[in-house]
């Protein structure tokens, strides 16, 4: 199926050749005639399968004009610019599109909606802007949330049902996921809102990723993690911290061992933040240690491994986490490191996703401390 078959103009057609997207992906494929019927869509489809094209290029087709069409959600900075990003080089002349989000000055924002007709935006600055008046949304015909239940996940629960409450009852309600959790459910019974569920089932990006644990000593985790770094046949790689504080000190502890790490955290500015990512995205930094917010934000296709320094706190935290490897067809390795503490709490992720302990014996390069 080409995206011509999914009713997509065109020129909208040729500017996804010029980004080097030539075939629509799965997630694509199911959704958007689902979305061009009119219909609310639940989708649940794993980080890099394509989920920005699948709601963007419908909202793209269908609206006009210089008013707030399109209200598009994520839960980080760094996502809606990406989104933004993305729909912007998609869209045609008539797509005028805003990033809404904190950290910056409000004024650029609040001018940039007066003419915008798609707003892309975090839940915190968004629903700031609407208590004063500043987002005209009475024109509203699409809501979207993406990464919905990471939105949850991340306590942003209120400021969505606030959000909401500001909407017109008349218009169509896209949630996008990796997962699809209970709350996410009950927001739609509460809303009235009665989707059609897609569910996209493991592909292509997602066979390519070998997932796995390893048993660690505490005193040799540092150890073990330089190793897998110096001996993996490697791209981009992303070591998971539960604290900032951790990302900190472990960044640090790779550099002096020679690994070109950067740590990722909340405690950044937004500027450090984006300097990092680019840098990473480039490739002139290989290795990004984040905590899971932190790390929302990023969506690179170049990714080859996952390290999760720190064990996830859930299966669903795991899921985003390793759904950074492995896209678009490339092979990916996602490896924990489980101290004798850490089996307990990992117990109930592996048995869910059956995730079978790493075979082989390394032999250990001592890192410096």
């Amino acid at each position: 199926m080409s995206f011509s078959d999914l009713g997509i103009s065109t020129s909208v057609v040729e500017k996804l050749s010029y980004m080097g997207i030539t075939e629509p992906t799965e997630v694509q494929e199911k959704s958007i005639p689902v979305i061009f019927e009119g219909k609310d869509v639940l989708v649940e489809s794993e980080t890099g399968s394509g989920k920005t094209l699948a709601f963007g290029l419908p909202i793209i087709e269908s609206i006009s004009g210089d008013e707030v069409k399109a209200l598009i959600l994520t839960p980080t900075r760094e996502l809606a610019k990406q989104v933004e990003d993305e729909i912007s080089s998609a869209g045609d002349e008539d797509i005028d599109t805003v990033t809404i989000y904190g950290g910056v000055s409000y004024e650029p924002q609040i001018q940039g909606a007066k003419k915008a007709n798609i707003a892309v935006g975090t839940p915190g600055r968004v629903l700031d802007l609407l208590k004063q008046d500043k987002v005209d949304v009475e024109s509203l015909e699409y809501f979207v949330l993406d990464e919905a239940d990471r939105m949850l996940d991340m306590g942003f629960q209120d400021e969505l049902e606030q959000i909401i409450d500001f909407l017109p009852e008349e218009r169509q309600n896209l949630l996008f996921g990796a997962t699809i959790p209970r709350a996410l459910k009950k927001m739609c019974d509460r809303y009235d809102i009665d989707p059609e569920t897609i569910r996209i089932e493991q592909t292509e990006h997602t066979r390519n990723l070998d997932p796995k644990y390893m048993n660690v000593q505490r005193d040799q985790k540092l150890s073990t993690l330089y190793t897998l770094l110096k001996e993996r046949d490697r791209d981009l790689s992303i070591v998971f911290c539960q604290t900032k504080n951790t990302t900190r000190w472990l960044a640090d502890k790779l550099r002096k061992n020679n690994i070109d790490a950067q740590e990722l955290n909340g405690d950044m500015s937004q500027n450090q933040r984006e300097k990092t990512l680019e840098k990473f995205e480039k490739g002139d930094i290989k290795v990004i240690v984040a905590t899971d917010v932190a790390a929302r934000g990023i969506d690179v296709d170049d990714i080859t491994h996952v390290f999760n320094y720190d064990v996830p706190d859930k299966a669903d935290t795991y899921t985003h986490r390793i759904g950074r490897a492995g896209r678009q067809g490339r092979e990916g390795e996602a490896i924990t490191l489980l101290e004798k503490s850490d089996h307990q709490k990992f117990r109930k992720i592996k048995n869910k996703l059956d995730i079978p302990r790493a075979k082989e014996d390394l032999n250990l390069k001592d890192a410096k401390i």
